[in-house]
C-alpha cells in the first residue's frame, strides 16, 4: 500500500507539473471555460430533450458495439517499473500488492468513465429504442464483462489470437444485451466474478507476464502525455527531431511586387509554415464556432467581439515575433511598411474570420 501510493502521488505530481507548464490565462479563457459552456448547452439540447440527432438514426446494436469497443480497450495500470525485475520481483507479496492496488485504482477509474458513458446513453436506449430494464442491466454488466475479460486476453492470449478473441468477444457481448435475461444476467454476474478471480490468480500473484504489463502499464503512463506533447511548443522540443522536408510554397511570387507584399507573404507562410502558429489559431476560431450555435444571441455576439480581440492580440505578437528576427538587422525596412502589412494581414486572419462569424450568427438569429 505505501509503494502504491508513492508511485500514484509521484504519477499525479508529474501530470500536475506538466499541466503548471502548459496551462495559460489564453488556455483558460478559450479552451475551460468554453469547453464546459458548451458541454452544458450541449446536454441540455440533446440528452435532457431525449435528442440524440443523427445518432436515433443508427442500429441501436451499433452503438452498443461501439461502447463494448471503447470498455475493451481500458488500460489497467499495475504501476510497475522496468527495474522492478531487477528488485521488486524479489519480493512477491510486495509486488503483487502492488498489481493489486494498481487494479483497484484502474478499476475504479475505468468504471467511473464506463459509468458516464453509460448516464449518457441510458435515455437513449430507454426512452428512444425502448430497452427493458433487464436488457439496460445487461448492457451494464456486459460492459464491465468485456472491459475485464479483455484485459486476460490481452496476457494469456498470442498477437492474432488476441485479435479474434477481442473481436469475438465484443460481438458476443452485444448479441447478449438483445436478447438480456435473468438468465444472462447471472452468467454475466459470473462471468466478472470468475475474470477478477483468474486476474488475481494468473495477473496479480504470478509475474510471469511482467514484460507485458511494464508495457502496458507504460504505455498508458505516457499516453496522456504524449497528447501534450504534440500540441505545446515547449514539451515539443524535447521529443527527437524528425526529418525535415522544405515546406512547399503557399503565395506565388510573382504577387509580391513591392515591400509591403513582401512582408504580408512573409508573415503569412510564417503563419501557415509553423504548425503551433496555426494550432493557436484553429484552437480559438473553432472553439468559438459551436458556441456561437447554442449560446443565446447576445452571449454569441459577446464571444465574437472577445475572439475579435484575441485574434487581434495573437496576430500581433506572431508579428511583434517576426520583426524582431536577426534578418531584419540586416534588411531594412520602414516602419510604416510593417505596419501596413500588419493591417492587411489582420483584414485577411481577423475580420474575415469575424464578419464570417457575425453573418452565421445573424442568419441563425433572422431565420432559426
Amino acid at each position: 500500500m505505501l509503494l502504491f501510493k508513492k508511485r500514484l502521488q509521484r504519477q499525479w505530481k508529474t501530470h500536475l507539473s506538466l499541466i503548471k507548464s502548459i496551462v495559460d490565462w489564453t488556455t483558460c479563457l478559450y479552451l475551460i471555460i468554453p469547453f464546459f459552456a458548451f458541454v452544458y448547452y450541449f446536454l441540455r439540447e440533446t440528452v435532457f430533450q431525449l435528442d440524440y440527432g443523427f445518432i436515433e438514426s443508427l442500429h441501436p446494436g451499433i452503438v452498443v458495439f461501439i461502447i463494448m469497443y471503447i470498455s475493451s480497450t481500458l488500460i489497467n495500470r499495475t504501476f510497475s517499473e522496468p527495474a522492478d525485475n531487477l528488485f521488486l520481483i524479489q519480493s512477491t507479496k510486495q509486488y503483487a500488492a502492488l498489481k493489486r492496488w494498481g487494479f483497484y485504482y484502474s478499476f475504479l477509474c475505468n468504471t467511473i468513465f464506463m459509468a458516464i458513458l453509460y448516464w449518457l446513453l441510458y435515455p437513449l436506449l430507454r426512452y428512444v429504442h425502448h430497452f427493458s430494464i433487464i436488457q439496460l442491466t445487461q448492457f451494464a454488466l456486459s460492459i464491465i464483462g468485456c472491459y475485464l475479460v479483455s484485459k486476460l486476453a490481452l496476457l494469456l492470449a498470442s498477437k492474432w489470437a488476441k485479435f479474434f478473441t477481442l473481436l469475438l468477444l465484443i460481438m458476443l457481448s452485444s448479441i447478449v444485451v438483445f436478447y438480456g435475461s435473468i438468465l444472462t444476467v447471472a452468467l454475466t454476474i459470473g462471468l466478472v466474478v470468475f475474470s477478477v478471480i483468474l486476474y488475481e490468480k494468473r495477473a496479480i500473484r504470478m509475474h510471469c507476464y511482467f514484460e507485458k504489463q511494464t508495457q502496458m502499464n507504460v504505455e498508458a503512463f505516457y499516453r496522456w502525455q504524449s497528447r501534450i506533447f504534440l500540441h505545446n511548443p515547449e514539451l515539443k522540443t524535447m521529443r527527437l527531431p524528425k526529418h525535415k522536408w522544405k515546406s512547399p510554397l503557399y503565395f506565388k511570387k510573382a504577387k509580391s511586387r513591392n515591400s509591403v507584399s513582401v512582408l504580408v507573404e512573409l508573415i503569412l507562410k510564417t503563419i501557415f509554415r509553423k504548425k503551433s502558429y496555426i494550432w493557436d489559431y484553429l484552437r480559438i476560431i473553432c472553439i468559438v464556432l459551436p458556441l456561437i450555435l447554442v449560446v443565446p444571441w447576445w452571449a454569441a455576439y459577446l464571444l465574437i467581439i472577445f475572439m475579435y480581440f484575441g485574434l487581434k492580440t495573437y496576430i500581433g505578437s506572431i508579428y511583434a515575433e517576426i520583426k524582431e528576427n536577426a534578418i531584419f538587422k540586416i534588411i531594412r525596412t520602414s516602419d510604416r511598411d510593417w505596419e501596413l502589412a500588419f493591417r492587411r494581414v489582420e483584414i485577411y486572419i481577423v475580420n474575415s474570420i469575424t464578419l464570417f462569424y457575425a453573418a452565421i450568427l445573424t442568419c441563425r438569429t433572422l431565420f432559426f
